[in-house]
């Protein structure tokens, strides 16, 4: 009994734990969000929505590297604290010129009637959108000094502020009043949480203009733009050729799917979110060999926790359609979605060691090449076999297994270990984890009753027991001792 109250005041007093359990709380709420705003827009007005949230996605991608950079060289110098500042305060003058460049874009679609966007109504809600876009830029930056330096809960805040909002407006609106007050709660949330993290911030942060300084971030930052930019335009592409040649119904169907499959994932995000800058730290100073034993680490505890999500999840969806009877039909794009996203976390960790090593351009041109076979995949699938729309993230599922190939074997010649493919293979996606993965995959092409997803999930926690004991016993470990994770 002593041994559990002294677990549970380390727990209390513990404030990586107190970060991840509000973020999972976000999580939970974010969950329940997804569920009743499926059911209170519907089929067309979720189409509508999840269009709205791609062109916002397409927007923060489209950053030139500056956060990416400003991140990466922040957390690698977090010791210059006047480095930092100047660092960060040109990040900031360089986000206020691409802004206007947005609203520029923004302002000619409109004048010049390109009519993008028409099949779902988007000159209507464009200039509100804009306000989330524009406040993500510096969000985000704002959100990388707060990180640095451990001051987590004002990022808490700001990453709940939108789902509590949602979670009130379900309570008031339905149908396209709903998707109005969604979009004007998004605007609330972004224009609040700027002021927020203006207030008291652990550096001085204010726009400067030091030319060396463009030239550094942006030298770092347009390998990294091209590398994240391309990576993450794998699956927004493929979410924009189901929304450009399927119904706005269809498309809606496949943003419910999406929207879920990521929510489980959502769960390893806060801490992925609080170690990465430790991450760059460590990896831009150690040697080969301890490199190579913190990836191993790391990677064995958040790819073995994200299978399991994976696995539990398909098991149980059925539950949630039998409550969600409409989007019935979206159960297969679910399973398919779900073991796509979970393929993207067999690469955690090698993306944080190549950039801490200065492999940003390799990075680039990996996810140029992964982008362009997304796309050449999706165009067959959608274009000349015209698939179910549920099908076409079958491209990004095999594009993602080519990247973390490609990836998995520059991270092992860069520490200069096994990298022939039958080793990587056995790395990125080992017998433990491919068999029950694969299990789902056939069980899913076969639209198998939903009883018989028990099985890979049995063989799951057969073949991986030994990491699950090991990642409970890690987990008491943070619990008593935080500094394990010292942000």
């Amino acid at each position: 009994m002593t041994q559990v109250l002294h677990i549970f005041s380390k727990a209390v007093n513990n404030k990586v734990l107190k970060y991840i359990f509000s973020r999972y709380l976000t999580y939970f709420i974010q969950f329940i969000n997804s569920l009743f705003i499926a059911i209170y827009l519907g089929p067309y007005y979720l189409g509508v929505w999840g269009f709205i949230n791609l062109i916002i996605q397409y927007f923060a991608q489209i950053n030139f590297g500056i956060g990416h950079s400003a991140n990466a060289i922040a957390s690698i110098h977090k010791q210059k604290e006047g480095y930092v500042k100047m660092i960060i305060g040109t990040s900031i003058s360089m986000f206020i010129i691409l802004s206007a460049i947005v609203i520029f874009l923004f302002t000619a679609n409109d004048a010049l009637n390109f009519k993008f966007g028409e099949k779902y109504n988007f000159s209507q809600y464009a200039p509100l959108v804009l306000i989330p876009i524009i406040m993500g830029y510096f969000i985000g930056l704002l959100s990388v000094t707060y990180r640095i330096y451990g001051k987590i809960y004002k990022i808490a805040f700001s990453q709940t502020v939108f789902p509590v909002i949602t979670l009130i407006t379900l309570f008031f609106f339905r149908g396209s009043n709903l998707l109005w007050a969604l979009i004007l709660g998004l605007c609330f949330s972004t224009i609040t949480s700027i002021i927020l993290f203006l207030i008291n911030p652990p550096i001085k942060v204010k726009p400067i203009f030091n030319w060396r300084l463009v030239k550094i971030i942006q030298n770092k930052g347009w390998f990294l733009f091209i590398y994240n930019t391309s990576f993450y335009l794998i699956i927004l592409s493929t979410r924009s050729f189901v929304s450009a040649f399927y119904s706005v119904e269809e498309f809606g169907y496949f943003t419910f799917a999406f929207t879920l499959a990521n929510a489980i994932l959502l769960l390893l995000e806060s801490l992925s979110f609080l170690i990465y800058p430790k991450l760059l730290n460590r990896f831009a100073s150690a040697t080969n060999e301890r490199a190579s034993n913190l990836l191993g680490l790391v990677r064995d505890m958040y790819i073995t926790t994200s299978h399991l999500l994976i696995h539990i999840a398909i098991f149980i969806f059925p539950l949630f359609l039998s409550f969600l009877p409409k989007y019935e039909q979206a159960s297969n794009a679910f399973n398919i979605i779900s073991l796509t996203v979970v393929l993207y976390t067999n690469s955690f960790g090698y993306s944080g060691l190549l950039i801490a090593k200065g492999e940003e351009k390799r990075l680039g041109q990996y996810s140029i090449i992964a982008l362009c076979i997304n796309i050449i995949i999706a165009f067959l699938l959608v274009q000349i076999y015209h698939v179910h729309y549920s099908y076409v993230i079958f491209s990004t599922m095999f594009t993602y297994f080519f990247y973390v190939i490609l990836i998995g074997t520059l991270g092992a010649r860069r520490l200069k270990i096994k990298s022939d493919f039958i080793s990587v293979l056995k790395d990125i996606l080992p017998i433990r984890l491919l068999t029950p993965y694969f299990t789902s995959v056939i069980l899913t092409l076969f639209s198998a009753h939903y009883e018989y997803f028990i099985i890979p999930l049995i063989l799951f926690i057969t073949l991986n027991y030994k990491q699950l004991c090991t990642i409970k016993s890690t987990s008491k470990q943070i619990i008593i001792n935080p500094n394990l994770i010292n942000i």
